[in-house]
């Protein structure tokens, strides 16, 4: 059975909010499958129903009707969501929180949640962005709201590098009841730049289509024809051509005035990838709903709405969005 890397200092966990003041990012380390997961996670929710703490529960659909039957009639006073629906594309969890956190009240107990948004059958590019949300969680929440964000991680289900990555972007470990600063971390000093990753290379057949400010309509028309003979079902063609006209005006809004798409399919997966001459800063651009005074980010927030995955790979000679959209049949990774 694996063990993580050894800690150094080990705080025993009393069941309450650890350093309440702050924003506490926690990867729970769970063995022995849904027991474990069920044992280790039941103490820490009921600890903050005693204490009259708000508490979301974001995991697979299946773990949330085993916590709510450990729970009992306590389960009433949790609000569940399947992150199977919210996180199969990880770029909307972040959203989330901030409505859970916005809902709260304000009476200086720290809110809890719990977000699993790795499972095992996750595909490569699905757990590059899973690294990337939880990385940017410390960015997006850090000296914020006081509150406790735990993210269990099935240690015995997935494999090892998806644990070390884990790691990595959690400043806290809590194994077997204890709970540690992860000597991994890698973002106490610098804040993480998911936009340096380079994207995997399309395969040899790829449509491609270049456009500017006139050729928008036509643009639309090519890919909704396409998606059609892809059997992508009426109303993902619609989202999919929504999404893809968000970043074609934003494209010629912000990208040099014209840009490229490329397209084309990975098993039921549907992709399709904006490149153009702009260059985005912000990390947490569009995983947040846009303020009504903010006129930026709007796209790509609603981008992230509509779309099952989108990876972005970003530098001053440019930058490529690149979205996924699933048909109506083929089940979740």
């Amino acid at each position: 059975m694996r063990c993580l890397a050894e800690p150094t200092p080990v705080t025993a966990r009393t069941g309450g909010l650890l350093h309440a003041h702050t924003f506490r990012h926690e990867m729970f380390a769970y063995k022995d499958g849904m027991a474990g997961f069920v044992r280790g996670l039941i103490p820490l929710i009921s600890t903050a129903l005693a204490d009259e703490r708000p508490v979301l529960v974001a995991v697979p659909g299946e773990r949330v009707a085993l916590l709510q039957d450990a729970l009992g009639p306590g389960s009433e006073r949790v609000q569940f969501i399947d992150m199977h629906l919210l996180g199969r594309n990880p770029g909307r969890i972040i959203s989330a929180w901030h409505e859970f956190l916005a809902k709260c009240d304000n009476t200086g107990r720290g809110a809890l949640g719990i977000g699993e948004p790795i499972w095992p059958g996750r595909s490569s590019a699905e757990l590059s962005e899973c690294h990337n949300h939880e990385a940017l969680l410390n960015t997006a929440f850090g000296g914020g709201h006081p509150w406790h964000l735990i993210c269990p991680y099935d240690v015995d289900g997935l494999e090892d590098h998806v644990i070390e990555e884990a790691q990595r972007t959690h400043a806290f470990i809590d194994e077997g009841g204890e709970s540690r600063s992860s000597e991994a971390y890698a973002y106490s000093e610098q804040p993480p730049r998911p936009f340096e990753q380079a994207l995997a290379g399309p395969p040899a057949e790829v449509r491609e289509l270049t456009f500017t400010a006139g050729q928008l309509g036509s643009l639309r028309r090519v890919l909704a024809d396409w998606a059609q003979e892809s059997e992508l079902g009426a109303q993902a063609i619609d989202e999919l051509v929504l999404a893809v006209n968000e970043l074609a005006t934003n494209s010629i809004r912000y990208g040099g005035g014209e840009g490229k798409l490329l397209s084309w399919c990975e098993g039921e997966v549907l992709i399709c990838e904006i490149q153009d001459a702009g260059h985005i800063e912000d990390p947490l651009i569009g995983r947040s709903r846009p303020a009504p005074n903010e006129h930026t980010g709007r796209g790509l927030w609603l981008v992230h709405q509509l779309c099952d995955l989108v990876q972005i790979h970003s530098a001053p000679s440019g930058t490529a969005v690149r979205i996924h959209k699933r048909r109506a049949d083929s089940p979740a990774g």
